[in-house]
């Protein structure tokens, strides 16, 4: 026979299928809901039968004033003789409901957030629906949610680092909530105003952030001058490498920072080095997709994924003793890689993607410090020219 605990389980079912209920505004029909229960004692022992009876009895509205009422039918049977058993265990209204669970207030709270949301946000709606339980763990933070979300809508992208908003919240509030204000701003910002291609939250939605710094050295001190920079080596933000002004014709990308501050005099050449994974960032470099791009990593599994990391943006990126060729001259040179058995990365050449298998396969990498000095200035003033024949680089599929 059903008891009181079974029924307080069935029960937190039937609130979230209320709480539904009532977003969609079909809850005036909701009510009376029936528990489905067990109706025979679970055993042939009358004493038992009779306390489960007595407690079932003693948890119902008849007893308490609220909760579940049970309809009873009078059974005659050769082993509990003539007595009461539940035919139907029921809850009336939505007040009998919510008092049983203790849920009062928190439905209070709900239906109080979900109002105001609605009347601010009528777009969240969907939203709303699917996410009830995450909109009441938020309610005490709701008027500042709405706060920030309604002045992005006035504001899209507004260039600024977010404790300038003009906004009532404290610095850390849009930190603390980054992804739920995510997923609203996805919703309600015109798609125009979001880099859908951006997961960190700054950049998605055009706030500043403290940018990290690349370090630039100029390789032909014609380029300085013209830049009116009075420092051939700095490092600067990204946004402030974006606005570089000087003639331009060549970009050395190089990882390792001593190899970038020894590379050689070059004809309008400047180098960047020590961004890792970071150099998708350049993607927002609009001018790099004008000039030669050379990239020199080290050679293994790693070194060949940021270049193929670097092609994405850019695909006309070339590369410099990265290859077959100088795994061989250098074989003494060679060092156990990382053992990291990576995919296959999607932008390398054929020759780059046979060199990629056999760093993986060999666990092997050419760390490009070890190249003699003299052969780096050789191979990389003759790489500023621009080649004749490009080596194909495929697309991703």
């Amino acid at each position: 026979m059903i008891d009181p605990v079974e029924i307080r389980r069935k029960a937190e079912s039937l609130y979230r299928e209320y709480v539904q209920a009532w977003l969609a505004a079909e809850d005036e029909s909701f009510f009376p809901r029936e528990i489905r229960c067990r109706k025979k004692p679970a055993s042939n022992d009358l004493a038992e039968a009779s306390r489960a009876v007595r407690v079932l009895r003693a948890g119902s509205k008849e007893s308490t004033g609220f909760g579940y009422s049970v309809q009873w039918r009078e059974v005659r049977s050769r082993t509990f003789g003539r007595n009461e058993f539940p035919e139907r265990v029921l809850f009336h209204t939505a007040e009998d409901l919510l008092r049983f669970l203790e849920r009062c207030d928190e439905f209070a709270t709900l239906v109080a957030a979900a109002t105001k949301l609605r009347s601010r946000l009528p777009v969240l709606e969907q939203w709303l629906r699917a996410n009830p339980e995450t909109l009441l763990a938020l309610a005490p933070d709701l008027d500042g949610l709405l706060e920030v979300v309604s002045w992005f809508v006035q504001h899209p992208r507004p260039g600024i680092f977010a404790r300038e908003l003009p906004l009532a919240v404290d610095t850390k509030f849009i930190e603390r909530h980054e992804r739920i204000l995510r997923k609203w701003l996805d919703i309600v910002l015109p798609p125009h105003t979001i880099r859908s291609d951006e997961e960190y939250f700054e950049r998605r939605f055009g706030l500043r952030y403290a940018e990290p710094h690349l370090m630039l050295r100029f390789l032909d001190a014609g380029l300085q001058a013209a830049a009116g920079i009075p420092f051939d080596e700095l490092s600067l933000p990204l946004r402030t490498l974006d606005q570089l002004s000087c003639p331009v014709t060549t970009v050395f990308i190089v990882e390792n920072k001593v190899n970038l501050l020894t590379l050689p005099p070059i004809e309008g050449a400047i180098a960047l080095g020590g961004l890792g994974n970071g150099v998708s960032l350049l993607r927002y470099v609009a001018w790099l997709q004008t000039v030669q791009i050379t990239y020199w990593g080290d050679i293994d599994v790693e070194g060949l994924a940021i270049l193929s990391m670097l092609r994405a943006s850019f695909p006309h990126v070339q590369s410099v003793m990265m290859d077959q060729s100088t795994i061989d001259r250098y074989e003494r040179l060679l060092v156990p890689g990382t053992a990291r058995i990576l995919d296959v990365p999607p932008y390398l050449n054929a020759a780059e993607h046979e060199l990629f298998l056999a760093c993986r396969s060999r666990n092997i990498r050419l760390e490009q410090e070890r190249i003699p000095q003299a052969d780096v200035v050789a191979k990389l003033s003759e790489s500023a020219r621009p080649p004749s024949t490009p080596s194909p680089v495929p697309s991703a599929s």
